[in-house]
């Protein structure tokens, strides 16, 4: 499986507004941005000028469960697995911190669950 964190970007082809396996026919290829991973595959954020067939709304319990970003809360989003990727077009460099979830760039884990939490959520645990 790739290693894609939140805020990557990548391509996935398109038939008949449907997300199709990186090997099958296709009639468009479309730029997506992870908004969540899991274990088996990605949520990605569809904007509004693409038409899919599957895909959902996401709401803000759904957002709070799968640490979705607030900016997303009513956006349609869809999930797709590793193999229906075809092309990674960007990677960000860094990390978000898990308790106040700001963007660090050049960050690295400094968790022991391979998780990155900035030095103001460290010195203090109320904010």
């Amino acid at each position: 499986m790739l290693k894609l964190k939140a805020g990557d970007k990548v391509e996935c082809r398109i038939k008949a507004g449907t997300i199709r396996n990186a090997y099958d026919e296709y009639d468009d290829v479309k730029t997506f941005e992870i908004v969540a991973v899991d274990n088996e595959g990605y949520y990605l954020f569809v904007p509004h000028y693409i038409f899919l067939n599957e895909g959902s709304v996401a709401s803000e319990a759904r957002c709070r469960s799968l640490g979705i970003d607030r900016a997303f809360v009513g956006e349609s989003i869809t999930y797709v697995l590793s193999a229906y990727i075809c092309k990674v077009v960007s990677e960000l460099d860094g990390m978000k911190c898990s308790r106040c979830r700001d963007f660090f760039g050049m960050a690295a884990p400094n968790q022991k669950d391979g998780t990155f939490l900035c030095r103001a959520c460290k010195e203090n645990p109320y904010r």
